[in-house]
């Protein structure tokens, strides 16, 4: 598992509502849940699914990088009980 922090002060790609790519492996599409004020949906079309790929790795890009997250918690835990 990969934690990335997309802080609020990064200019970037930001995705308008909540969505998880779930990689079930090779016997099941990749598929995704959509997550909106009006509820859930699932989809494993091709064309929503690549859509949906491309925004997740323009917010991946957009945050910091992995290695960064520890210093990057470590600060704002030091910021919130200071």
């Amino acid at each position: 598992m990969t934690v990335q922090i997309l802080p609020q002060s990064v200019r970037g790609y930001l995705s308008l509502s909540d969505f998880t790519l779930l990689d079930l492996g090779d016997k099941l599409p990749m598929t995704v849940q959509l997550d909106t004020g009006a509820g859930m949906s699932l989809t494993d079309k091709s064309r929503e699914v690549g859509r949906f790929t491309r925004m997740f790795e323009a917010l991946s890009r957009s945050a910091l990088p992995s290695e960064a997250t520890p210093e990057f918690l470590q600060q704002l835990t030091r910021e919130i009980t200071s």
